[in-house]
């Protein structure tokens, strides 16, 4: 029987790392075989790495839990992140044709080109995103190969990102034991849109705001192409601190507590419902006896943070004057997005459509641990990992037996038999 090829993708979370194996059915659906996560216990601040031990050993344990589940030995990996101080910009490029057909090869000389004129060195550069062609005076093309002209212009978004940054990120997966190469670094906000939006969503006008643990990240499309992304420095775990200081308790009670109330309907105050209806809320959102308005607080104090939260994107998408042109709205994924209740409390701040990112629909197999928005870019790598690896470079079941197990098998097994275990692995 053919061995089924798997794509490994690691999404690296200012609380948890995430990996995710996966297997390409068609175009635009994967079958998740293995997910695995782990606690970075404070390795990462903000989308940046400022403990590379706990990174490596939250990277080591999540891989190992994934690749157990799908049975296979994980090598190499995309990495999706979102920290550091990352640009993105447009630059125009133009190549002589010469009357003649527009090959593969002129589209890689007009990416070269897009990259010197950023004028970074290359172990800064992220993503290279051709968003539009035209040749001679016929623009709007969308894929110039085999047309004939005498000019070929596009217009490429360039991302950079910290170099400082990116080789700490590098580092940290390869001491886990893992390959990363050119072009497997991945910014998270460009994962998630991969998994969450369709073509006809680019083409409306669409922002996809990710709220993670650390940082809050804004992907923009226009007419079916990039046109913006954004990392602001803010994200849940702000709320968690808030949490611990007003109540003051520790981080981990103020988490669990912040957990507890927004598992429950009706958290925001999203619709000025009559007096009537409210009476028909749910028994259990009201506070235990003497519990001093403990749920109250807590809505108040993590409402406010959110909603500070979202009004910087808004800042954002207002200094980027593309309010007006959203059509499709906003796109919330991460894990605040579960909220209940969060759609209609931000669009009243957005004041335009906005919705919660599914990938559902793209994806079976742990369909049920990977169905939340907050796994949005963790299945977004697995694309970007199918789209750019050779045949060669990709995970095959094996019948993996991770190295944890056997070091403590020959721990318990007496030296005289560690022979007779490596002769029948061997057989195995």
């Amino acid at each position: 029987m053919t061995e089924q090829p798997i794509f490994a993708a690691i999404d690296l979370g200012s609380t948890k790392v995430c990996a995710v194996l996966g297997q390409a059915l068609d175009e635009d659906r994967l079958e998740i075989v293995g997910i695995g996560t782990a606690s970075t216990q404070s390795g990462i601040r903000n989308g940046t790495i400022v403990d590379v031990q706990h990174t490596v050993s939250a990277i080591r344990k999540a891989v190992d839990m994934a690749a157990r589940k799908a049975n296979c030995q994980v090598t190499r990996v995309v990495v999706g992140f979102a920290g550091g101080e990352i640009e993105g910009q447009d630059q125009r490029v133009m190549i002589a044709l010469k009357d003649r057909e527009v090959m593969a090869t002129d589209i890689d000389r007009i990416l070269q080109e897009a990259r010197t004129m950023m004028g970074c060195s290359s172990s800064e550069l992220l993503h290279t995103i051709p968003k539009t062609y035209k040749i001679d005076e016929q623009g709007g093309i969308v894929n110039p190969i085999g047309m004939v002209g005498a000019r070929l212009e596009a217009l490429v978004h360039v991302v950079r990102g910290s170099d400082m940054v990116l080789a700490n990120l590098k580092r940290s997966v390869e001491r886990a034991g893992l390959t990363v190469r050119d072009g497997d670094l991945i910014l998270q906000p460009l994962a998630s849109a991969r998994a969450v939006l369709t073509e006809d969503d680019k083409e409306l006008g669409v922002c996809v705001v990710d709220i993670g643990g650390g940082t809050t990240t804004m992907v923009l499309y226009q007419n079916g192409a990039l046109c913006g992304v954004r990392v602001i420095p803010l994200g849940g775990t702000a709320m968690t601190k808030d949490l611990a200081a007003v109540m003051r308790i520790s981080q981990s009670d103020a988490e669990r507590i912040k957990k507890e109330v927004f598992s429950l309907p009706g958290t925001f105050p999203a619709t000025d419902a009559p007096e009537n209806e409210a009476s028909h809320s749910s028994p259990v959102l009201e506070d235990p006896p003497h519990s001093g308005g403990r749920r109250a607080q807590v809505k108040e104090v993590v409402e406010a943070r959110l909603e500070e939260i979202l009004t910087r994107v808004k800042g954002e998408l207002e200094r980027m004057r593309q309010s007006t042109y959203l059509a499709r709205g906003v796109v919330l994924v991460g894990g605040i997005a579960r909220m209940p209740d969060i759609v209609p409390f931000a669009e009243k701040i957005f004041d335009m459509p906005v919705s919660v990112g599914e990938v559902g629909s793209r994806v079976q197999g742990l369909v049920d641990q990977v169905a939340s928005p907050e796994f949005a870019s963790a299945v977004g790598l697995l694309y970007f990992a199918r789209d750019q690896w050779a045949p060669g470079e990709i995970s095959r079941r094996n019948g993996f037996v991770s190295e944890q197990p056997q070091e403590s098998l020959k721990r318990a097994v007496p030296s005289s038999g560690i022979r007779v275990w490596k002769w029948l692995k061997d057989i195995i």
